[in-house]
């Protein structure tokens, strides 16, 4: 099953392009500095995201860095865990730097693996919790948007996180729908933009392009299409470009 536009052929190069960023990652030693491996990273989410942004125009005038992101609520679609690791840890290192709390939420397996990833490249893991958005999922659905907006302020205030300037928080969708439901997870994406305007906190979701693209088990064309609509940001080229 495939559910690509109906324009996009690209499949076949996606994936030749998936196991050229595979195998420069081992032969690099997992060095995720290698320019070799930047760009190839770089080619990857150009490619994935013509397919799921055929219809859809990114703001090329409107771009953040990922340092300054607070009340933003972003995008990315990863295809493979490689691709995704690669983006997520210069997204992560700028937190850290930051002195945020990166929140991470996402399924276990892919986190343990993902941890021992970032160790493998120095990173501290200090700054990074595993913590579902299922309880911010769960309080929209009891309260629609003031509750949410309840919500995370309760958490900001938390002693974990008042050590810091603010929260980065990482979410799978996959394992959100996997943890609720596909209707929970779309009605709270819904509000998300306006929850996190004004706050120290910033959630980007990690969507599966490559469950998407095949196979459509949890990130179906519903799910990507809607993606589209609630995202006020994507990243790509390791900047967020606004999404109109």
């Amino acid at each position: 099953m495939n559910f690509l536009c109906n324009n996009c052929n690209l499949n076949a190069d996606i994936e030749d392009l998936r196991k050229k960023l595979n195998n420069a990652i081992v032969e690099k030693n997992d060095n995720l500095l290698d320019d070799e491996i930047i760009s190839l990273s770089q080619f990857l989410d150009n490619l994935v995201y013509e397919c799921i942004f055929c219809k859809k125009k990114l703001n090329n005038s409107s771009k953040l860095n990922l340092k300054d992101i607070f009340g933003t609520h972003s995008s990315f679609y990863y295809y493979g865990k490689e691709h995704l690791f690669a983006n997520m840890y210069f997204y992560i290192i700028e937190g850290i730097n930051n002195n945020e709390l990166i929140y991470v939420s996402m399924q276990e397996n892919l986190y343990v693996e993902l941890i021992e990833f970032l160790k493998i490249n120095d990173v501290s893991i200090n700054h990074i919790k595993f913590r579902p958005v299922k309880e911010l999922i769960m309080s929209n659905k009891q309260g629609d948007l003031i509750q949410l907006k309840q919500k995370i302020s309760s958490i900001c205030l938390e002693d974990e996180v008042k050590k810091y300037n603010g929260i980065r928080w990482i979410g799978q969708p996959t394992y959100a729908i996997e943890t609720t439901s596909q209707d929970d997870f779309l009605n709270w994406e819904i509000n998300l933009n306006k929850a996190l305007s004004n706050t120290n906190v910033s959630l980007i979701c990690i969507y599966d392009a490559y469950d998407y693209m095949h196979e459509g088990k949890v990130i179906n064309e519903e799910v990507i299409n809607k993606s589209l609509d609630t995202h006020s940001y994507l990243l790509k080229n390791l900047i967020l470009e606004e999404i109109s």
